[in-house]
């Protein structure tokens, strides 16, 4: 492919499974972008089709008018593709695995009907990767060549993704078709199993939660969204966990009365000093609470926590729906 260099526009899979339009902020010596991942970009190309796994020519191949911004012409070859193309495909009507994904994934889940979800359903039961190959860190929470999900894309454990219980793989909360709320970030209360370990639909299903670990999720969500480390218990962590009380899905918590949650929560956050810290023991107002250590509440099956909160250095604007 032609080579990229700074203020060049991109289309970049980003690490919560989306397509984005972003700007090369800089490329380094060996050709590769800074934070981003050159196997997950795509440009306009003036010259001869090429296949877009192998970069080479030939005049056996599938190709497709791409739809997405910039616009291209993307060929594969029969063997490239995953899964592998079948010789009676129509020219006219096949779609990429990539464009399948750029179209159906979606901030809460991907689409569950129509056409676009078919397809993403039978491309997700064979990974287009090995995923053998990948070297990951002591916890299997990252591994080295930043490559997760059904795409191939990067991603961040702790940010909107699900892991398999099977195979170990991380899986991008866009890029799911099983859910049925939105994921807050660092919550991990699921069992889930992905498509290609159960060979057909995903399956998940909600763990159980605690007060305790319920106080503890909606102060990291709101730490990450916000930025801060402190929030207010009446008007910021009461009122967040009241107005989305159904999407957290707590199981046998959720038929605690609307005036019994205020005592449940504020007798959590008081009483595990090992996870909170509140205003009153830093010379603060004493109804702020905060997390002792930014991370995701941990699992049962969890030896420690870990904080990944890796810099972003490119700018990337959100690719219109």
């Amino acid at each position: 492919p032609p080579p990229l260099s700074e203020g060049d526009d991109v289309l970049a899979r980003w690490s919560d499974g989306l397509l984005y339009l972003g700007n090369v902020k800089r490329v380094s010596a060996c050709g590769k972008l800074f934070c981003m991942l050159l196997k997950q970009t795509s440009r306009a190309l003036n010259m001869v089709l090429l296949c877009h796994y192998c970069h080479s020519s030939c005049l056996s191949y599938k190709h497709e008018l791409n739809a997405l911004p910039p616009p291209s012409i993307t060929g594969y070859h029969p063997e490239c593709h995953t899964p592998t193309i079948e010789p009676e495909a129509d020219s006219d009507s096949w779609i990429c695995r990539q464009c399948v994904f750029a179209v159906a994934t979606k901030r809460g889940g991907a689409l569950k009907r129509g056409r676009f979800a078919r397809l993403m359903q039978f491309m997700k039961l064979r990974l287009p990767y090995q995923l053998s190959s990948l070297d990951w860190d002591p916890q299997h929470l990252t591994n080295q060549q930043q490559c997760y999900c059904y795409c191939a894309g990067p991603g961040e454990w702790n940010l909107k993704m699900l892991q398999c219980g099977s195979c170990g793989q991380w899986f991008h909360e866009a890029c799911t078709q099983c859910l049925t709320k939105p994921l807050l970030y660092g919550d991990r209360f699921y069992q889930f199993e992905c498509s290609v370990c159960t060979k057909g639909p995903e399956t998940i299903q909600r763990l159980p939660m605690t007060w305790v670990d319920l106080a503890h999720l909606v102060l990291y969500h709101l730490s990450l969204c916000c930025k801060r480390k402190y929030f207010d218990f009446d008007h910021e962590i009461l009122s967040f966990t009241n107005e989305n009380w159904d999407s957290l899905l707590l199981g046998a918590l959720s038929d605690t009365p609307r005036q019994d949650r205020c005592h449940n929560l504020l007798n959590a956050l008081n009483s595990h000093k090992d996870r909170f810290v509140s205003g009153k023991e830093i010379k603060k107002k004493k109804c702020l609470f905060g997390l002792q250590v930014r991370a995701p509440p941990p699992l049962t099956s969890d030896s420690s926590p870990l904080i990944t909160d890796p810099p972003i250095n490119i700018t990337h604007r959100k690719r219109s729906e």
